[in-house]
């Protein structure tokens, strides 16, 4: 379980210090998840990741870091309790299990209601055509995103920003199993030295799906 979900929820957010206050916009919820998303060219992050089931009942924490650069550039690096590399480009997407020696290779795809990613690391013009989007000022400013389609893979997202800092992204699966996310240690908008590509180790066997 922990495997797939790692594999499926590779996101990252992207905000920028120099925005003004969240809580001075107006409450347009589109307008400022767009506003928040759009400024930042790069982060890294280091990231908690637990797994609850229908029951609330925890299946799995993971940790690990991210690196990302938009539009559709990250590494995100699963560290424990499996090691698990995920790369992708805007083209291609590998994920790379060293424990099975096994990489698998498929195309980045650029579809909001398969990858919600791409919210985050892409291009985010016309999410309110796949979503339903809401927020909520709290002690965090929160944006639930409801998919339009309701075969979408996911039927809630929550992403939740303190100030203009992304902390927590929440995802539940059409199964009823919810994935949180937590970020901490970010790092906006620094120069970035790698070229998003995985280049597999020697005797490593790779899967291509088209």
């Amino acid at each position: 379980m922990c495997r797939l979900l790692m594999t499926i929820f590779f996101f990252s957010f992207f905000v920028d210090d120099a925005v003004s206050e969240t809580q001075n916009y107006p409450l347009d919820c589109t307008k400022n998840l767009q506003r928040l998303l759009s400024f930042v060219n790069t982060m890294s992050a280091d990231f908690k990741q637990t797994n609850y089931t229908e029951k609330n009942i925890i299946t799995q924490e993971a940790y690990g870091y991210l690196i990302a650069k938009k539009k559709g550039n990250i590494i995100w690096i699963t560290k424990a309790p499996l090691e698990q590399h995920i790369i992708a480009n805007n083209k291609n997407i590998w994920i790379y299990d060293p424990d099975l020696e096994q990489v698998t290779v498929s195309r980045f795809v650029q579809d909001l209601t398969v990858n919600p990613a791409i919210l985050l690391i892409g291009d985010i013009e016309g999410a309110e055509l796949i979503y339903n989007i809401t927020c909520a000022k709290t002690q965090l400013f929160d944006f639930i995103l409801i998919p339009i389609n309701t075969k979408s893979l996911y039927k809630k997202i929550q992403i939740s920003f303190k100030k203009n800092t992304p902390v927590t992204m929440k995802l539940w699966d059409s199964l009823g199993y919810r994935s949180e996310i937590y970020f901490t240690k970010h790092q906006l908008n620094k120069k970035i030295n790698s070229n998003f590509q995985f280049y597999p180790p020697d005797g490593v066997d790779v899967i291509k799906h088209q």
